[in-house]
């Protein structure tokens, strides 16, 4: 399948996914509604690695996959812990965090956090090498000083 095609068709699938997402979310199913939001942001990170009409999926598979997998572990947590202690309060906290809101914490806000500060900082030259940073410099000033003046003038 081409580059073109790829890109269509992971805009289509995000497109359903936004419509499920919300319409999960309205029917009150939002644990389902939260499941869909991480089909929806690995599309994205897909597409996000688009350079020159090839995807490099080994950026999404470290650190993006692993932080879509901790996050889904939080909201299964979270709701697991909510559930188990529902209308009562549990028999311990985790730093002195209700067990369902210490799992979002962790694995939604802080272990992710880390990852992907430290993540991309590991792979950043996959992501954004110097070859195409300069690249991309030489076409701005390029751009800057040839092609518009000339269109202004």
């Amino acid at each position: 399948m081409n580059k073109g095609k790829t890109e269509t068709l992971l805009m289509s699938i995000s497109g359903l996914l936004w419509l499920a997402m919300v319409g999960l979310a309205g029917a009150g199913h939002w644990l389902a509604g939260l499941y869909a939001l991480l089909g929806l942001l690995l599309v994205y990170g897909v597409l996000g690695t688009s350079h020159k009409g090839r995807f490099d999926l080994r950026l999404v598979a470290f650190p993006s996959l692993v932080w879509l997998v901790m996050w889904a572990a939080a909201f299964w947590l979270g709701n697991h812990f909510a559930e188990l202690y529902a209308g009562r309060e549990p028999a311990f906290t985790i730093f002195g965090f209700h067990p369902s809101f210490a799992a979002i914490v962790v694995l939604f806000w802080i272990v992710p956090t880390l990852l992907m500060g430290f993540g991309f900082e590991a792979v950043k030259d996959r992501w954004l090498s110097q070859e195409r940073w300069d690249e991309f410099l030489r076409r701005v000033h390029g751009t800057d000083e040839g092609e518009d003046r000339e269109g202004r003038e």
